[in-house]
């Protein structure tokens, strides 16, 4: 309760725009804390289970995926206090345009393999839906804001997976 009301509160500029990404953003913060709320009392449950294997296996992916984007994205900031959105195209983010995006859906699959169920996939599916949604939002704004470097850095790029998507 606490978490979506933090979550609710980042998010209320966003919800006044159904079109802007901070409004999509919202709905896959939340699906991906219902993901983990919903499974949450088993999450030390049969620590070597191959499901749970899975699940931190993921959640390892998944802080590696936020810890490097947030600190990419906090040390351009630092290096060039002048001009705060420039697009960072270096680390992770030389391989995947969404690695914070992309720390979601691993970590609401890691919840799923938690403790697979139909809720449970659904809850994936709404959080890989969302962040998706607001991935193709945001890449709006940014063609928008950057123009042809933009559109270059997704040619070269993915979305969520290097390779893959």
């Amino acid at each position: 309760m606490v978490v979506s009301l933090a979550v609710l509160f980042i998010s209320r500029n966003g919800l006044r725009d159904r079109h802007s990404y901070g409004y999509y953003r919202f709905f896959a913060l939340e699906f991906t804390l219902l993901s983990v709320v919903a499974n949450l009392r088993v999450w030390f449950d049969d620590p070597l289970s191959i499901q749970q294997v899975i699940s931190w296996l993921l959640l390892v992916c998944s802080l590696y995926l936020a810890v490097s984007g947030f600190r990419l994205v906090e040390f351009s900031r630092a290096a060039d206090g002048s001009n705060p959105g420039k697009l960072v195209e270096t680390g992770i983010y030389s391989h995947i345009r969404h690695p914070l995006y992309s720390s979601l859906i691993f970590l609401a699959s890691a919840a799923f393999f938690k403790k697979p169920s139909l809720f449970s996939a659904i809850l994936l599916f709404g959080s890989i839906y969302t962040t998706a949604v607001t991935a193709t939002a945001e890449e709006k704004v940014n063609i928008t804001k950057f123009g042809k470097l933009y559109e270059d850095y997704v040619e070269r790029t993915h979305m969520f997976l290097p390779y893959i998507f």
